[in-house]
């Protein structure tokens, strides 16, 4: 066995041995913190990376207990920030749909990108372009999963004195509770939704573990703080975690202290074995839950670092087309680029024009594509995080192929891309196991086209902010329950200059009836048109055309069909609003 290896299990077994208690408040000594390891007795010791040329003895002999409160692990003071979890960090634990909470509001929203996601109205007024509004509502989904970026993030803040803990309740960060606290939700919300915008993600500070501990020790961390990301070898089960300290335990091997919102009130070590260039955390997302752990190496790249000083910056808002110029209107940036988010338990591999792949083949994340991002949420462990959101240039086509071949049981599932000015997606797929159905998106000509060989009922949803020869509106569309019996085809375009919408059903393979939903978002207010049981016909391309209908009006919706694809309209005919 590697004599680091053993002296890690030789530590592992004493913090078994000692349990695991949260200490008080006043038996933290203060500045040298108290190091802990917690138990990791589950773990293959063949699978621990730390492969340190430390001496059995010695390790025995610093080990100490691992249990928090018990004798801390020997090891020179490298860095300290001050930070303690029992005095700095919540005192309740990470959490995601297993409390009432709530998320993003209008409000956040504004707040983050400034009026450019606005409909009308701004700040607290602010009502949400239909653009906007879908983005807000698949990043709120992907919380689900767990909060652990935004008590990791805000934890530092408060800390550190830029948020204020009163605001939210009370005298401290440990007095505050999250069960009922609304303000305080949507904060975590918030801080949790800054890894989501680029001005953040292209400052992770990304390397090998000898990389991350020279900037953890290096640090002058009065001037700025760090959130830690640790990651699987695929790049999911994604995590955030709070260094406050860095200590050398010798022959290689240092000693990053954590805070783990995942154990509020607990110190908590990632080991860095310099020799190896290799790391290894053991994490659960609570005491009662199996834990799990988490190791890389120089080649996994699953380590890395968030300043809080990106976090402050407010961003370009990228699925947004530049508005108005004036005071908190934000232009779109000048790389373009396509956001696509999967909600759902499938996987997705994504291939250009040229045949490059993003996502994930055999199990392993590759990205082949130029200029594109693997996007992993941060949200905890041990549960069933979302498939990391994926961003590529708006220039290229793209084919998704969402693979359900490892599941065991059918997964409802929502894909959505957003781009400048628009988002597409399709809505309640019932991915079966063994089956992989398959989008493609065609970004400049605003189209999806999506097939699939099993029976489906999706919706087809669009959403766009105003330009085209109407610039007085938003719009929201859902074509509802196209009924694709035994597989088929089925598509949806847009055409925003013009203001028309295309379902494309040429080859569907049976007729069906759909709903259609279309809402109008005005500066003065929002209008809604609502029919059942329109037809779709197999082979049929049918036009709606949006920008000319008015509440108003007695006149229904004009509707045109193409019922054998030469590009001319066999039949017209309008239909009323059911609303």
């Amino acid at each position: 066995m590697n004599k680091t290896v053993a002296h890690l299990i030789g530590l592992t077994m004493i913090a078994a041995l000692a349990g695991c208690g949260a200490p008080a408040a006043d038996e933290i000594p203060a500045p040298t913190p108290v190091v802990t390891a917690e138990t990791v007795s589950q773990a293959d010791p063949s699978s621990l990376p730390v492969k340190a040329e430390a001496e059995e003895e010695s390790s025995s002999a610093q080990a100490g207990s691992g249990a928090t409160g018990a004798a801390p692990r020997a090891g020179a003071v490298v860095n300290d920030t001050g930070f303690r979890p029992a005095q700095h960090g919540f005192s309740f634990p990470n959490y995601g749909d297993d409390i009432p909470a709530v998320n993003l509001t209008p409000v956040e929203m504004q707040r983050m990108f400034g009026d450019a996601v606005c409909a009308r109205g701004s700040g607290s007024a602010c009502v949400l372009s239909p653009v906007a509004q879908q983005w807000m509502e698949q990043t709120n989904d992907a919380m689900k999963g767990g909060h652990c970026e935004g008590m990791a993030a805000l934890s530092l803040l408060m800390f550190n004195g830029q948020v204020s803990p009163a605001s939210f309740g009370g005298p401290s960060v440990n007095a505050l509770q999250i069960e009922g606290n609304e303000p305080l939700q949507r904060e975590i919300a918030y801080w949790w939704t800054t890894q989501a915008v680029p001005t953040v993600a292209g400052r992770v500070i990304k390397g090998a573990p000898t990389d991350i501990l020279d900037v953890l020790k290096q640090a002058d961390f009065s001037k700025e703080s760090y959130t830690i990301g640790i990651y699987k070898p695929d790049m999911s089960g994604g995590h955030a975690i709070t260094p406050f300290g860095v200590k050398d335990a010798g022959n290689g091997l240092f000693i990053v202290q954590v805070y783990d919102n995942n154990y509020p009130g607990q110190e908590r070590e990632l080991l860095i074995d310099v020799n190896e260039n290799s790391w290894v955390y053991e994490a659960s997302i609570n005491p009662q839950v199996e834990s799990e752990l988490y190791s890389g190496d120089a080649g996994t790249q699953t380590l890395d670092l968030t300043p809080t000083s990106a976090r402050l910056e407010q961003p370009p808002c990228e699925f947004c087309v530049a508005r108005a110029t004036g005071a908190g209107k934000l232009a779109a940036p000048a790389q373009q680029m396509v956001e696509i988010f999967l909600d759902g338990e499938g996987r997705l591999l994504i291939t250009d024009d040229a045949g490059r792949r993003l996502g994930y083949v055999d199990g392993r994340m590759v990205n082949e594509i130029p200029g594109a991002q693997v996007l992993p949420w941060r949200m905890g462990v041990n549960i069933n995080a979302p498939e990391p959101r994926y961003a590529l240039p708006a220039s290229a086509n793209i084919t998704v192929t969402i693979d359900g071949r490892h599941l065991t049981e059918p997964t409802a599932t929502d894909l959505f891309f957003f781009a400048p000015g628009f988002a597409i997606g399709i809505e309640q797929i019932d991915l079966q196991p063994g089956r992989a159905d398959v989008v493609n998106f065609y970004p400049r000509d605003e189209i999806l086209i999506y097939e699939t060989d099993s029976t489906q009922s999706p919706y087809l949803v669009v959403a766009l902010e105003n330009q085209g020869k109407d610039k007085k509106a938003d719009y929201y569309f859902e074509v509802q329950g196209a009924d694709m019996q035994d597989g088929g085809v089925i598509g949806i375009g847009l055409d925003s200059k013009s203001g028309n919408l295309t379902i494309l059903a040429e080859r569907l393979t049976n007729d069906g009836l759909f709903n259609f939903v279309m809402n109008r978002v005005t500066g003065e207010a929002d209008e809604e048109f609502y029919a059942e049981g329109i037809q779709l016909r197999a082979g049929a391309q049918v036009f709606i055309d949006f920008a000319d209908w008015q509440h108003d009006r007695p006149e229904g919706l004009y509707f045109g069909v193409d019922l054998n694809g030469d590009d001319m309209i066999d039949e017209e005919y309008t239909v009323d609003n059911a609303k």
